[in-house]
């Protein structure tokens, strides 16, 4: 009687990694990225584990014995209660800051990809809020509060001795300078405009002094358009070129009209595999 013996497994083929370029959006300004050192890392922690809470501990019990157990009788982890001074996630710290009811904002900066959190930075920025990021910051949070998350924020005149720690890093960085227009904004007057609908005569302009800009655009809903093309284009004059930014090419006749089923007259050229090659076993 013959021993049974394995299979023997496939042979790995080597081919060649095929390489490709692709394209990605970048920014036009460049990115303000606050990362602190270990030194300064060990500081913040010895800061954050002052304010440390009880966190009730709660085994969660197997699937065999909550799959015996009715839905709305099964066993829920305790309630942790949220310590007082902190903001948790990028959505509560966001709209603190647009309130000013935050003082200063922690990041997770091993996130990915970093423009989870990028807008968070470019708030502070724009309200002059310190805001430093750190590593495991995730684990920090759940072993003190038991609440992971990626960003960390000090409502206003709460916690004093974390908030100066914060700012008294923060200022170890340059900040960004702001984007700003090179020339005035042409704006027309609404209000003008409204009163003086029968008149032929044009409303002057008002010009806007030089402000800070956001790079981006946004819609303020699905319905409203990012780009609107200016009143006096027509249908007409965006057919034809004009300037030389363009080469205007020859009007052809109605008789050298492409066929659209010219493809049909194509000749079809059937490929077929090398019946000859070496087939692996």
């Amino acid at each position: 009687m013959e021993a049974a013996t394995l299979q023997s497994k496939k042979a790995v083929k080597k081919g060649k990694i095929k390489k490709t370029i692709k394209n990605v959006l970048c920014r036009p300004d460049p990115v303000f990225w606050p990362l602190v050192s270990d030194e300064q890392k060990k500081l913040l922690e010895i800061v954050l584990n002052k304010h440390k809470i009880d966190i009730p501990k709660w085994n969660k019990p197997l699937w065999k014995d909550l799959k015996a157990i009715p839905k709305d009788k099964r066993p829920k982890p305790p309630k942790i209660k949220k310590p007082d001074g902190f903001l948790f996630g990028i959505s509560e710290c966001t709209h603190a800051i647009n309130n000013k009811n935050c003082a200063a904002v922690i990041v997770e900066s091993t996130v990915n990809p970093r423009t989870i959190v990028q807008p968070v930075i470019e708030a502070c920025t724009m309200a002059k809020v310190p805001v430093v990021c750190i590593n495991d910051l995730k684990t920090i949070s759940s072993s003190n509060f038991g609440i992971p998350t990626s960003c960390l924020g000090i409502k206003t005149n709460c916690l004093p001795d974390l908030n100066s720690k914060v700012i008294e890093i923060a200022k170890t960085f340059n900040l960004p300078e702001p984007i700003t227009d090179t020339e005035p904004v042409e704006k027309m007057d609404i209000s003008t405009a409204e009163t003086d609908l029968g008149d032929s005569t044009v409303n002057e302009s008002v010009l806007l002094p030089t402000a800070t800009q956001c790079p981006y655009l946004y819609r303020n809903n699905k319905k409203t358009r990012v780009f609107t093309p200016s009143e006096g284009t027509s249908s007409e004059s965006v057919k034809g070129f004009s300037g030389q930014d363009f080469i205007e090419f020859s009007a052809k006749s109605d008789a050298k009209k492409m066929d659209r089923k010219s493809y049909m007259k194509m000749v079809l050229k059937k490929i077929s595999n090398n019946p000859n090659r070496v087939k692996v076993k």
